[in-house]
Protein backbone atom coordinates (compact mmCIF):
# COMPACT_ATOMS: atom_id res chain seq x y z
CA UNK A 1 0.00 0.00 0.00
CA UNK A 2 2.73 2.52 0.99
CA UNK A 3 4.34 1.54 -2.66
CA UNK A 4 1.12 2.54 -4.14
CA UNK A 5 0.62 5.30 -2.29
CA UNK A 6 4.70 6.59 -3.20
CA UNK A 7 4.19 6.27 -6.94
CA UNK A 8 0.96 7.47 -7.30
CA UNK A 9 0.60 10.57 -4.97
CA UNK A 10 4.56 11.30 -4.96
CA UNK A 11 4.36 13.88 -8.40
CA UNK A 12 1.80 14.16 -11.48
CA UNK A 13 1.85 10.42 -12.67
CA UNK A 14 -0.79 10.85 -15.79
CA UNK A 15 1.79 11.42 -18.31
CA UNK A 16 2.54 10.63 -22.02
CA UNK A 17 5.50 8.46 -21.35
CA UNK A 18 3.18 6.25 -18.87
CA UNK A 19 0.51 6.28 -21.68
CA UNK A 20 2.96 4.81 -24.17
CA UNK A 21 4.00 1.98 -21.35
CA UNK A 22 0.80 1.22 -20.24
CA UNK A 23 0.08 1.33 -24.22
CA UNK A 24 3.08 -1.78 -24.93
CA UNK A 25 1.77 -3.74 -21.97
CA UNK A 26 -1.69 -3.69 -23.33
CA UNK A 27 -0.59 -5.14 -26.95
CA UNK A 28 1.34 -8.12 -24.52
CA UNK A 29 -2.03 -9.80 -24.72
CA UNK A 30 -2.99 -8.97 -28.41
CA UNK A 31 0.19 -10.49 -29.53
CA UNK A 32 0.23 -13.82 -27.81
CA UNK A 33 -2.92 -14.64 -29.22
CA UNK A 34 -1.62 -13.57 -32.49
CA UNK A 35 1.49 -16.22 -32.21
CA UNK A 36 -0.42 -18.71 -31.03
CA UNK A 37 -3.04 -18.07 -33.66
CA UNK A 38 -0.46 -18.24 -36.40
CA UNK A 39 -0.97 -14.64 -37.78
CA UNK A 40 2.60 -13.94 -38.10
CA UNK A 41 1.76 -10.97 -39.90
CA UNK A 42 -0.44 -9.43 -38.05
CA UNK A 43 1.96 -10.30 -34.91
CA UNK A 44 5.06 -8.80 -36.58
CA UNK A 45 2.83 -5.05 -36.73
CA UNK A 46 2.13 -5.39 -32.79
CA UNK A 47 5.72 -6.54 -32.13
CA UNK A 48 7.14 -3.94 -33.68
CA UNK A 49 4.84 -1.56 -32.20
CA UNK A 50 5.79 -2.93 -28.63
CA UNK A 51 10.09 -2.47 -29.52
CA UNK A 52 9.23 1.29 -30.43
CA UNK A 53 7.41 2.16 -27.36
CA UNK A 54 10.36 -0.02 -24.85
CA UNK A 55 12.26 3.29 -26.29
CA UNK A 56 9.79 5.81 -27.14
CA UNK A 57 8.24 6.67 -23.57
CA UNK A 58 11.58 7.21 -21.93
CA UNK A 59 12.75 9.67 -25.07
CA UNK A 60 9.45 11.41 -24.68
CA UNK A 61 9.63 11.73 -20.70
CA UNK A 62 13.21 13.27 -21.12
CA UNK A 63 12.54 15.87 -24.30
CA UNK A 64 9.38 16.76 -22.18
CA UNK A 65 10.52 17.10 -18.96
CA UNK A 66 7.76 15.06 -17.94
CA UNK A 67 9.43 12.15 -16.04
CA UNK A 68 7.65 10.77 -12.59
CA UNK A 69 8.39 7.88 -9.83
CA UNK A 70 5.53 5.97 -11.77
CA UNK A 71 7.40 6.18 -14.66
CA UNK A 72 10.86 5.31 -12.91
CA UNK A 73 9.58 1.97 -11.52
CA UNK A 74 7.15 1.41 -14.36
CA UNK A 75 9.21 1.39 -17.35
CA UNK A 76 12.18 -1.22 -16.41
CA UNK A 77 9.44 -3.47 -14.98
CA UNK A 78 7.42 -3.07 -18.31
CA UNK A 79 10.59 -4.39 -20.01
CA UNK A 80 11.26 -7.08 -18.58
CA UNK A 81 7.66 -8.54 -18.47
CA UNK A 82 7.63 -7.52 -21.98
CA UNK A 83 10.45 -10.18 -22.97
CA UNK A 84 9.16 -12.59 -21.01
CA UNK A 85 5.58 -12.76 -22.47
CA UNK A 86 7.08 -12.28 -25.96
CA UNK A 87 9.28 -14.90 -25.45
CA UNK A 88 6.37 -16.85 -23.95
CA UNK A 89 4.47 -16.41 -26.90
CA UNK A 90 6.98 -17.65 -29.13
CA UNK A 91 7.59 -20.90 -26.45
CA UNK A 92 3.33 -21.41 -26.82
CA UNK A 93 3.16 -21.07 -30.50
CA UNK A 94 5.68 -23.35 -31.09
CA UNK A 95 8.21 -21.40 -32.35
CA UNK A 96 11.03 -21.48 -29.40
CA UNK A 97 12.02 -23.98 -26.86
CA UNK A 98 11.47 -24.04 -23.98
CA UNK A 99 14.73 -24.06 -22.40
CA UNK A 100 15.24 -20.47 -24.32
CA UNK A 101 12.27 -18.77 -21.57
CA UNK A 102 13.58 -20.51 -18.94
CA UNK A 103 17.00 -19.37 -19.42
CA UNK A 104 15.13 -15.97 -19.90
CA UNK A 105 13.08 -16.19 -17.07
CA UNK A 106 15.43 -17.54 -14.29
CA UNK A 107 17.11 -14.81 -13.62
CA UNK A 108 14.25 -12.38 -12.98
CA UNK A 109 12.94 -14.82 -10.85
CA UNK A 110 15.81 -15.50 -8.17
CA UNK A 111 16.91 -11.47 -8.77
CA UNK A 112 13.40 -10.83 -7.65
CA UNK A 113 12.82 -12.84 -4.95
CA UNK A 114 16.02 -12.02 -3.55
CA UNK A 115 14.86 -8.40 -3.82
CA UNK A 116 11.44 -9.30 -2.23
CA UNK A 117 13.31 -11.03 0.62
CA UNK A 118 16.05 -8.79 1.54
CA UNK A 119 14.35 -5.39 1.16
CA UNK A 120 10.47 -6.14 0.49
CA UNK A 121 11.04 -5.00 -2.76
CA UNK A 122 13.61 -3.38 -5.05
CA UNK A 123 13.08 -1.95 -8.54
CA UNK A 124 15.25 -2.95 -11.47
CA UNK A 125 17.17 -0.16 -12.67
CA UNK A 126 17.77 1.23 -16.07
CA UNK A 127 20.57 0.45 -17.66
CA UNK A 128 22.24 0.74 -20.96
CA UNK A 129 23.02 -2.79 -21.18
CA UNK A 130 19.15 -4.10 -20.50
CA UNK A 131 18.09 -1.98 -23.01
CA UNK A 132 20.89 -3.43 -25.29
CA UNK A 133 19.58 -6.80 -24.10
CA UNK A 134 15.91 -6.05 -24.82
CA UNK A 135 16.93 -4.50 -28.76
CA UNK A 136 19.13 -7.66 -29.23
CA UNK A 137 16.15 -10.20 -27.85
CA UNK A 138 13.41 -8.09 -29.82
CA UNK A 139 15.23 -7.95 -33.22
CA UNK A 140 15.95 -11.42 -32.87
CA UNK A 141 12.72 -12.52 -32.37
CA UNK A 142 11.44 -10.22 -34.76
CA UNK A 143 13.87 -11.61 -37.44
CA UNK A 144 12.45 -15.46 -36.49
CA UNK A 145 8.88 -14.18 -36.76
CA UNK A 146 9.46 -12.65 -40.46
CA UNK A 147 11.40 -16.03 -41.13
CA UNK A 148 8.71 -18.39 -40.31
CA UNK A 149 6.31 -16.19 -41.61
CA UNK A 150 8.15 -16.49 -45.23
CA UNK A 151 8.70 -20.21 -45.00
CA UNK A 152 4.80 -20.78 -43.67
CA UNK A 153 3.89 -18.77 -47.12
CA UNK A 154 6.20 -19.70 -49.63
CA UNK A 155 7.61 -22.40 -48.74
CA UNK A 156 6.38 -24.35 -52.01
CA UNK A 157 5.78 -21.69 -54.03
CA UNK A 158 8.99 -19.50 -54.39
CA UNK A 159 12.21 -21.60 -53.58
CA UNK A 160 14.37 -18.67 -53.24
CA UNK A 161 11.95 -17.19 -50.43
CA UNK A 162 12.12 -19.90 -48.77
CA UNK A 163 15.82 -20.16 -48.45
CA UNK A 164 15.31 -16.31 -47.32
CA UNK A 165 13.32 -17.37 -44.48
CA UNK A 166 15.64 -19.97 -43.40
CA UNK A 167 18.44 -17.74 -43.65
CA UNK A 168 16.68 -15.31 -41.14
CA UNK A 169 15.78 -17.97 -38.67
CA UNK A 170 19.53 -19.47 -38.71
CA UNK A 171 20.23 -15.47 -38.14
CA UNK A 172 18.02 -14.43 -35.77
CA UNK A 173 19.44 -17.44 -33.07
CA UNK A 174 22.91 -15.49 -33.70
CA UNK A 175 21.37 -12.57 -32.30
CA UNK A 176 18.55 -14.37 -29.97
CA UNK A 177 22.08 -15.30 -27.95
CA UNK A 178 24.02 -11.90 -27.95
CA UNK A 179 20.74 -11.29 -26.38
CA UNK A 180 20.56 -13.83 -23.81
CA UNK A 181 24.07 -12.74 -23.11
CA UNK A 182 23.16 -9.40 -22.32
CA UNK A 183 20.45 -10.32 -20.32
CA UNK A 184 22.90 -12.51 -17.61
CA UNK A 185 25.29 -9.66 -18.12
CA UNK A 186 22.28 -7.14 -17.06
CA UNK A 187 21.31 -9.49 -14.30
CA UNK A 188 24.61 -9.30 -12.54
CA UNK A 189 25.04 -5.67 -12.87
CA UNK A 190 21.90 -6.34 -11.12
CA UNK A 191 23.26 -8.46 -8.62
CA UNK A 192 25.95 -6.17 -7.53
CA UNK A 193 23.68 -3.57 -7.18
CA UNK A 194 21.30 -4.98 -4.44
CA UNK A 195 24.79 -6.45 -2.94
CA UNK A 196 25.58 -2.38 -2.62
CA UNK A 197 22.75 -1.71 -1.03
CA UNK A 198 22.77 -4.25 1.18
CA UNK A 199 26.09 -3.62 2.60
CA UNK A 200 25.16 -0.16 2.60
CA UNK A 201 22.14 -0.69 4.63
CA UNK A 202 24.58 -3.11 7.20
CA UNK A 203 26.45 -0.49 7.58
CA UNK A 204 24.21 1.87 8.45
CA UNK A 205 22.74 -0.35 10.81
CA UNK A 206 25.77 -1.18 12.61
CA UNK A 207 27.06 2.68 12.51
Amino acid sequence: MQLVDRLFRTDEWRTVPNAITALRLLLLPVFVVLIVGERYWSSMVVIAIVFLTDFVDGFVARRTNTTSELGAWLDPVADRLTVIVVVLAFWLGGLLPGVVFLLILLPDIVLSLVALIVFGGASFPVTWVGKIRTALIFVGLLMLLVGRAVIAQWRDADDQLDVLGQLLVVVSSFVLLLGLVGHYVAAVLYGRDLARRWRARRGGAAA
